[in-house]
């Protein structure tokens, strides 16, 4: 099974297509998606059209909790591009996902809301440790918007990183898994990948979206992979690259 793990695309359509791309050059079978489709960038409509299309699992993520319950004032602007009919579809989506893959028992989530505040995969090991309960072998999330890896006393712990929003990296960051299904062991095989793509055009499309709830601020994110953003819950909104070579950064971890 060769299987993309992707999440955070947050409206940005033109790293998706990038992704896109990249995928079927890497002759990817299946494609999950941790969550976050929307949000942040200016076409959060089409991120979601493209993910229901083409991913065979996606998970809520706080982006998609947030938008989809119409928790923030400021979110006007999601809601009328989004319409009804998908706004109720992101509440439907689940929280987590568990599977089984090469002996190994996998978690999935998107990070927030099933996180009660994000951990980075360099927090405390004592902080880090619940996820694994109760017997889970390997965790795997999102919602940093940083690709991560540790070996920890409970089991591996991973972060995919961001398709659409990447921090510290500001490219469109991802993970291929590789492995057999069912539970004998069998080699399990994570590749992080790093790709550059037309920033310069996911740029232009965000000024261009007159209205985008802090629009410049996501531009800032796009141009230099620094957040940008604050606190977005004490007000009730959202306070909260450059194009590169076409060689492709990638991180093998292969495990027997």
């Amino acid at each position: 099974m060769k299987l993309a793990l992707i999440a955070d695309l947050h409206g940005n359509m033109t790293a998706v297509q990038a992704l896109e791309n990249e995928l079927i050059a890497q002759d990817v079978q299946r494609i999950w998606c941790l969550g976050d489709l929307v949000g942040k960038g200016p076409n959060s409509d089409r991120t979601f059209d493209w993910a229901v299309a083409n991913c065979e699992l996606i998970l809520r993520g706080n982006w998609d909790e947030g938008v989809g319950a119409r928790t923030f004032r400021a979110d006007g602007f999601y809601y009328a591009q989004l319409g009804p009919q998908r706004m109720d579809k992101l509440m439907q989506f689940p929280l987590e996902h568990h599977a089984l893959i090469s002996g190994r028992r996998l978690r999935l989530i998107h990070g927030r809301p099933v996180m009660h505040r994000l951990l980075p995969v360099q927090a405390p090991q004592e902080e880090l440790a619940p996820l694994f309960d109760p017997d889970f072998d390997v965790v795997g999330y999102a919602d940093t918007h940083r690709p991560g890896l540790r070996t920890l006393n409970r089991g591996l712990l991973f972060n995919t990183g961001s398709v659409g929003n990447g921090l510290g990296i500001p490219m469109v960051q991802f993970v291929i898994l590789e492995g057999a299904e069912g539970a004998t062991p069998a080699p399990f095989d994570l590749r992080f990948f790093t790709l550059p793509y037309d920033t310069e055009a996911a740029v232009r499309e965000t000024e261009a979206q007159h209205g985008l709830p802090n629009g410049h601020l996501f531009v800032s994110e796009l141009k230099t992979g620094i957040y940008a953003r604050g606190s977005r819950s004490s007000a009730l909104q959202r306070p909260e690259h450059l194009p590169g070579s076409p060689i492709r950064s990638v991180l093998d971890l292969q495990l027997p």
